[in-house]
């Protein structure tokens, strides 16, 4: 075997495709097949399923993951120790961000880092917290970053900024007149909320306030759901309702005179966002020399 077989069979994996890993690692759909099918013919077994809607890894597969996965880390600690003895550190970083993060803190460390570091290329996918999370566990990602803090040993979580949730408004009549930055829950519990989608990290962490804060979810009058944070703030700027967001997120609009932001009275909502990475998983050279930079 090789280590561009194994590269395409770790690709295909985290991605679920073929045509996905062909497109990370700059490769043709049919060639990345080959390289598969040629691995599986050397190891005796299959490790791909390709028989369902979504292409998974067979038992097989899931064992070699790991092993795979550790064969490209010892192949890039290799190329970096000499890069670094050369003074030329090349490579690709690979990060799953959930949507803040993607869109907003992640292109200001990177314009940073890559002024530093000017062969280094980067690779953001963007998913929900939940799913970030998943994917750093199963091995798919070595550095995520989050909204919503994970609870437990396997992941480490360090704080990469803090943010807080505020209520967006129309800035329309009713709101303009509002001079103060802070509202009662009261004044907006009557209002149409539109929210994020299951997994978000903004949504989970206003849930989690409502719910210490002791105001039944019952009461949130709930009119729509939406994934992306441009479609939520066009709604409640075309005063489709209001909505609890990132107040990182909404700074653009705010600004321009499209929303109003407000804290809400008595709720404390600050949060923060976190970049994690498996806690007995050494880092490959290039994602422990970002988590480096981001810690300096």
């Amino acid at each position: 075997m090789d280590f561009k077989q194994i590269e395409a069979f770790v690709y295909v994996v985290k991605h679920k495709s073929f045509s996905r890993a062909a497109d990370a690692i700059y490769l043709t759909q049919p060639t990345v097949s080959a390289h598969i099918s040629s691995l599986e013919k050397e190891l005796g077994t299959k490790l791909i399923d390709r028989s369902g809607k979504s292409i998974e890894p067979t038992e097989a597969g899931g064992l070699f993951y790991g092993y795979a996965v550790n064969l490209i880390n010892i192949r890039d600690n290799a190329v970096f120790s000499l890069s670094s003895y050369n003074n030329t550190i090349k490579g690709k970083i690979e990060i799953a961000a959930s949507t803040v993060p993607s869109q907003i803190i992640l292109p200001r460390l990177l314009q940073n880092f890559t002024e530093i570091y000017k062969d280094i290329s980067f690779s953001i996918t963007q998913m929900d917290s939940a799913e970030v999370t998943t994917a750093v566990l199963e091995k798919k990602y070595e550095i995520g970053i989050v909204g919503t803090k994970y609870e437990g040993s396997k992941l480490s979580c360090n704080k990469l900024a803090d943010d807080k949730l505020v209520l967006i408004t129309p800035n329309n009549e009713r709101y303009a007149a509002i001079d103060d930055n802070k509202i009662p829950f009261s004044t907006i519990a009557k209002e149409r909320f539109i929210i994020r989608e299951t997994g978000s990290g903004t949504r989970r962490e206003f849930e989690r306030i409502i719910e210490e804060s002791g105001i039944p979810k019952s009461s949130i009058n709930i009119t729509g759901q939406m994934n992306s944070i441009e479609a939520i703030k066009q709604s409640v700027s075309m005063g489709l309702g209001v909505s609890i967001m990132s107040e990182l997120s909404v700074q653009d609009y705010v600004s321009c005179g499209l929303l109003k932001a407000f804290d809400i009275e008595g709720l404390d909502l600050s949060r923060a966002f976190y970049l994690i990475y498996m806690s007995n998983r050494p880092l490959s050279p290039l994602s422990n020399l970002f988590l480096k930079f981001i810690c300096r």
